[in-house]
Parts: structure tokens; sequence; C-alpha cells
């Protein structure tokens, strides 16, 4: 708990935001090293106003600690930061990612190898519920995870798609994982916190605040291969997902509509730019080399050298050249070779020209 405590209290420090305190933590330690101290090394960073290196000297207990921490032990909540094992890979490598994380559920590695968000408008027609139940159910038995938001609509039939198939599923909170919202949805939440994880970066407590969930639709998208807009207008909460998606080079995928109804606009104006139709899971399945199977087809065992790669090559999609595997993983060309051999052979990357390597997932 003293380590949430001193992550919280650094976060709330004035002029820290994501990236200072990461880029302080990556220098000194945990905050544990130097709040509350007068620590030398510190005072000496120029990138650090004198503002908050004082704030930083001393050791008070966050806005509400009591509160927070009860209601941290009442539901069972967990706590990841940015430098822990756990923490999704795949979400270190966009702008401004959480310096941590709360969860409540279970978080697992190969959640995010082969994950997908699927949003839309919370005013979803016929069409559109009918869709995000079969794009969505398809998608998860084909071992996808499906990512969204858990609001009215078309977030929640994509949670609930996921679930009807037995997949893992994770709701990204613009709330404090104790505050479910909407409220009608917490027997939904309490669903998927038994297959997969509400999150947020958000403390407990933290009330729905309308600011609060732009902010979070950039980890929808970033913890996602891809996201798929269903419906919603061009003003849309999902349309702001697509924005954050091609921002941090993930794949944007549009289901098209009725060019008479409002909710289709904002997909069909996607489609103009260049998303990807998507008429059924097949399509979206081909974009990843997958093809629908009776069994879901499980992702391989990697080992931590192999899972280093593999990460750097999603990172950098659609295609990264050996030289710039070689910078980005420190391996020698000797042990770079050895290690993308053992991934060809489980089938999770291939070669192409150009000495590029390509992921599979």
């Amino acid at each position: 708990m003293n380590k949430i405590k001193k992550w919280i209290r650094l976060l709330s420090a004035p002029e820290i935001g994501n990236s200072k305190a990461i880029k302080l933590v990556e220098i000194l330690g945990e905050p544990a090293n130097f709040i509350g101290t007068s620590n030398r090394e510190l005072m000496d960073l120029d990138f650090i106003p004198g503002n908050t290196k004082e704030y930083l000297k001393e050791d008070k207990d966050p806005k509400d600690w009591k509160r927070v921490v009860a209601l941290i032990e009442k539901y069972q909540i967990e706590f990841i930061t940015y430098f822990d094992d756990d923490y999704p890979t795949i979400l270190k490598n966009i702008f401004d990612p959480p310096a941590y994380l709360f969860y409540r559920g279970t978080i697992r590695k190969e959640d995010f190898r082969r994950s997908l968000a699927i949003v839309g408008t919370r005013k979803a027609s016929s069409y559109g519920k009918a869709m995000t139940k079969k794009i969505g159910e398809a998608l998860s038995q084909a071992g996808f995870t499906i990512v969204s938001g858990l609001a009215y609509g078309i977030d929640a039939l994509a949670h609930i798609a996921a679930l009807n198939s037995g997949g893992r599923t994770i709701a990204v909170m613009g709330t404090g994982v104790d505050q479910i919202y909407p409220p009608h949805n917490r027997e939904l939440a309490e669903d998927i916190i038994k297959n997969g994880a509400i999150i947020s970066e958000y403390i407990p407590g933290s009330k729905a605040e309308k600011w609060n969930f732009p902010t979070r639709n950039r980890l929808i998208s970033g913890l996602c291969l891809g996201s798929l807009i269903i419906e919603g207008s061009k003003k849309s909460g999902a349309l702001l997902t697509s924005k954050f998606a091609m921002d941090q080079n993930r794949d944007v995928f549009a289901l098209p509509g009725d060019i008479n109804r409002p909710q289709a606009e904002g997909p069909n104006y996607l489609i103009k730019l260049g998303a990807k139709i998507v008429c059924s899971a097949k399509d979206i399945l081909e974009e990843y080399d997958l093809i629908m199977e009776e069994e879901p087809k499980l992702f391989p065992e990697l080992s931590e050298k192999e899972e280093k790669i593999y990460q750097v090559l999603i990172d950098n999609r659609p295609e990264t050249h050996f030289d710039t595997l070689l910078m980005k993983t420190g391996f020698t060309i000797g042990e770079l070779s050895t290690i993308l051999l053992s991934l060809e052979l489980k089938n999770i990357v291939k070669k192409v020209p150009g000495n590029k390597i390509v992921p599979m997932y």
C-alpha cells in the first residue's frame, strides 16, 4: 500500500504528468526513494520545476488517502505501474501512457497479443446491435480479447458478445474501478471481472467526469492491435477512439452503414479516409492472416527474448527491418537470427523481401 501512496503522491505533484513521472522514476527509481527526502539528484534535475521539487520533499498522504485504502481493500483492487512486468507492453508505446493502472479481475500478457477494440454509439440501431453480436462473438471465438468502454449500446454489447463466447474482455473505465458507470452495467462489470478485467488510470473513488472519457479512449485503442467502429456520429467518442488508433499506428476498421442513418455517419466517414471496411469478422481475421476455426488457435508460449522481439514487431507494424530489431532489442546478429528462426517455426513471424519481418498475429 505504501507503493501506491507514493505513486499517487508523485502524480499529484504540480506540473507532473505521466511522461515526467515515468522519466523521473527511470532516473531515481521508485518514488519511495525520493519522496519525503532532500534527494540531491532530484534537486539537480532540470526538467523538474522548483515548486514540484518542494512538493515532493514533503511526505504527506494523498488527498482522501484513508478512503482510497478502504476502497482498494473492499473491492480487491490491484495496482501496476509502468515498470511492472504485468503492465501491458503494447500500452508503453502510445503517446502519454499512464504511469500506473488500477484494475479488478486479471490481466494477462496474452490478452494483448491478439486484442481488438469494438466501440460505437450508445444509441445503437438494430443493425448495429446485430453486427456487434455477430462480429464480436466470432472474433472472441477466434481468440481475440475484446476491449471496450462499458458504456450503453455498442460497448456493452461488445463485452457481452465476448462473454457469450467464453472469451476474454477488458473494460477501460473513465472512473475509478470501484465506480461502475453507467450504474446499469454493474452486473455486466462483475461478469467482466470474472473473465478479464476492468481497468482505469483514475484513483479509486474518482467519479464520472465528462472530460475523463475522451482521455480514457486513448487507452482503449492503445491496448489493441486495431479498433472496429460499429456506429456513431462524426463527433462521437467512437470516432475519437479511431483518431487515437490512427495516431498510435493501430489499425482502424469500420462497419459501413445506411447513409440515411445518423449512426452510420462516423464509420462511413472513416471509410472515406481509408479505414478498412468490415462486413464480417472474416475481414478482420484475414487482415491478421487468421482463418475461422472450430477451436481457437492458441498463441504459442514465448520465451522472454521471443516476447521482447514480438512486442517490437507489434509496435512497429506492419513490418520491421532486421537492423531496426537489432537496435531496439540490443541482441547480437547471431542471437537475433536464432530467435527469429524459433519464432518462424512457431508461425509467429515471417520474413518478407527487403530483410524485413512481419508479425503473423
